[in-house]
């Protein structure tokens, strides 16, 4: 036995401990009687971060054992002298390499080893920081025993570092294997956001030898908030979570269990900065929309979500629903890391019966996701294309036993955003490679894939989009958007195989909305598009959930001047949420007049204005709570957070403003842009803007935005 777990229940009193007995602490200027051979390990213990190696933390006191001179391709061994086993657990610092029996540390007794152990990485990334490991060493007591440290890799991660090797009567890390009944809905966990006490934890379903998916947690005594693993769609079964914690956090895996609630629950949706009419997450991180389409009078938005904190990490399909794209329900996660690795973007599809080579009964929502398996637990995992299929309406999707449905490619191939393409009667695949390169794949039953073409949308990349659009409303001329995720996109035409530009790279949409996509099957033949408003400033630091969607809007084709646009408007399903509204025609304002949205107070709100574009001001427009402007410039046509010239359409310029808790959104002439504010205390809302003249309004309307949490 080479390992063993340690029952939590079984964790020695600290009280009745008997004091420690160093074996190595590497603080001195030798290695003494330990035995070195090789380059790997130098002359000495290290003081450090050696020439070349990226800074080495967590070792105590002033010296370590480092693998890494010479770099990872030296190799070495260090053999200590015999000892003799007087403690129930050996406990010591590790990291470096995870390559089992070639950078190991392994424990010998009668020549044979009884236990080992490795670092933490092995492949690009992480980081030179040593854990505390243990052995359980209680049936080994009164026995002779040698550890011997073992570099023999090279290569990437091709080292190992050691650090105070320790016997104790308890442990540095207890060895988590718990099994619990599912009969509640929640798994929940105390979390940190310091990211640098993140643990790794597999919960596996019913005995199964692969885990059902695989978490890094931030568990901590002192929770910053509390997060949960959903388990609604599991109820009545049984899961066994494993992993480790240090010893120090016993009384923090005491408090993970399962609960038909989870603390904060009751202030869900009425946190201080919850956007209260646009989607984010009850916990956690969020970050680009997957899989939207709509079935039966619902809208699913699936998303890439962190569950477990406020950062980018274990990647999971987030999952929620709507019947009229604002009032969402979140649903359990539809696709869970696991073996396959990251659940990065995807799409959803919905597929007739007959139309894949899934095994599907009937009609079924067929979603295709990148399996990043550069994030596998498991070795040699590559990033791919997957595909996952639910016959329930996307309560449970199921991964395709087949997959993956198309191997890595190149570069980073990744983000699939299938369609059915009728003409030719196949399934299409356009695919993010790198850089501004794409490709495009088709398939007659979604298992089966040939490349049919490469395009580019020049100074984009990532999260492609491929639709057809009529121009005006008339079937009768269309044009096909190839679509990248910082809002750029080329026209032109596709015939089932490769799409052929005619003109751009265009671009419409700015400021923080990132990695949107469109709902597939959506009613009325609408382009219906939700973007994900990334932030580089305070955005939602402090709350128990990060970042939002943008508000759904529907994409037209329209003809203006001597050329076509993509045409941005909020959806009219936003017009249920007003509460209030404030009117003005033919209004004219100037500086030094009152204005008329003095009084105006409030947080959600929504502003229409129609404006005579020979307004004589030389800057118009509002300014929101004082420090966001929302200004059009007659003279060379800009527009606040946009780039190029915003001219007017007919002589007037439309412009829709929504404001939530933490954003602001503006519609121009169908350019659309975001950013995200944090609302001034004191300062006005909203008030009008005319600089050096006067500013028509044909019609005015600042409409109070009900809450879609209440």
């Amino acid at each position: 036995m080479l390992s063993r777990l340690l029952p939590l229940l079984l964790i020695p009193a600290a009280a009745s401990a008997a004091s420690d007995l160093v074996v190595m602490d590497f603080e001195g200027d030798s290695f003494g009687a330990w035995k070195a051979s090789g380059e790997a390990f130098g002359k000495a213990p290290a003081k450090g971060t050696l020439d070349g190696q990226m800074p080495v933390s967590g070792f105590v006191g002033q010296g370590l054992l480092n693998g890494y001179h010479g770099g990872d391709d030296s190799t070495g061994s260090l053999e200590s002298p015999a000892f003799k086993i007087e403690r129930k657990y050996l406990n010591f610092l590790i990291g470096g390499g995870k390559f089992p029996g070639e950078t190991c540390m392994d424990l010998l007794v009668d020549g044979k080893v009884v236990r080992t152990a490795s670092g933490l990485y092995d492949r690009p990334g992480g980081a030179e920081r040593l854990e505390w490991q243990g052995w359980d060493t209680s049936e080994l007591i009164g026995k002779s025993a040698t550890l011997r440290v073992t570099d023999k890799r090279k290569g990437t991660w091709g080292h190992i570092n050691l650090d105070q090797i320790v016997q104790s009567d308890a442990p540095k890390v207890i060895e988590i294997k718990q099994e619990f009944a599912v009969n509640g809905r929640y798994l929940i966990w105390p979390v940190t956001r310091d990211a640098s006490q993140k643990r790794r934890f597999f919960t596996y379903l019913d005995g199964a030898e692969q885990p059902l998916l695989y978490s890094d947690i931030c568990l901590t005594n002192n929770p910053d908030f509390w997060v949960f693993t959903d388990l609604a769609n599991y109820q009545g079964r049984k899961i066994t979570v494993t992993g480790s914690v240090p010893g120090g956090l016993a009384d923090a895996w005491s408090k993970v269990k399962i609960s038909d609630t989870y603390p904060g629950e009751e202030e869900t949706y009425r946190e201080a900065l919850r956007p209260q009419y646009h989607f984010t997450s009850r916990r956690g991180w969020l970050n680009d929309p997957n899989g939207l389409v709509w079935k039966d009078g619902t809208w699913h938005l699936f998303y890439q979500h962190n569950p477990y904190n406020h950062n980018w990490d274990n990647m999971t399909w987030g999952h929620a629903t709507s019947t009229d794209l604002f009032h969402w329900k979140e649903q359990p996660s539809g696709l869970f890391p696991d073996a396959e690795g990251y659940m990065y973007s995807g799409s959803g599809i919905f597929a007739p019966k007959g139309s894949t080579g899934l095994p599907v009964k009937g009609d079924a929502l067929v979603f295709t996701y990148t399996a990043n398996g550069n994030h596998s637990y498991a070795p040699d995992h590559k990033v791919v294309q997957s595909v996952a299929y639910s016959e329930d309406g996307g309560k449970t999707l199921t991964k395709f036993a087949g997959n993956p449905v198309l191997p890595h490619v190149e570069a980073e191939n990744r983000d699939p955003k299938v369609f059915w393409h009728a003409p030719t009667k196949h399934w299409i695949m356009p695919l993010y490679y790198d850089r501004s390169d794409y490709g495009i794949y088709s398939s007659p039953d979604m298992v089966k894939w040939e490349k049919t073409g490469d395009y580019k949308i020049p100074t984009d990349g990532e999260c492609p989009d491929l639709y057809e659009l009529p121009v005006g409303g008339s079937p009768k001329e269309t044009r096909w958007i190839a679509w990248g995720a910082q809002g750029k996109y080329m026209l032109g035409s596709f015939d089932g195989r490769q799409f052929k530009a005619e003109s751009g790279p265009h671009h419409h949409y700015f400021g923080a909305a990132y990695a949107g996509q469109t709902y597939d099957n959506a009613p009325e033949h609408r382009r219906v598009h939700i973007g994900w408003m990334r932030d580089g400033g305070p955005g939602l630091n402090g709350a128990p959930f990060n970042l939002q969607m943008t508000i759904p809007m529907d994409f037209t084709l329209r003809r203006q001047g001597d050329g076509l646009r993509l045409w941005a408007e909020p959806v009219k399903e936003v017009e249920a949420l007003r509460a209030d509204t404030k009117e003005w025609k033919d209004l004219v304002f100037e500086s030094g007049q009152t204005d008329p949205l003095n009084d105006f107070k409030g947080g959600q709100f929504e502003v229409e204005a129609v404006i005579d574009a020979n307004s004589n001001a030389s800057e118009l427009g509002f300014r929101i709570f004082d420090e966001h402007a929302a200004l059009w410039k007659p003279s060379d046509k800009t527009f606040s957070g946009t780039e190029g010239p915003q001219a007017a359409v007919d002589g007037k310029l439309k412009v829709r403003i929504f404001v939530d808790t933490v954003s602001m959104e503006v519609f121009v002439n169908g350019t659309f842009t975001s950013k995200y504010l944090r609302q001034t205390p004191g300062a006005k809302p909203l008030r009008l803007v005319a600089n050096g003249g006067q500013v028509k309004f044909d019609s005015l309307k600042v409409h109070t935005l009900k809450s879609v949490w209440k």
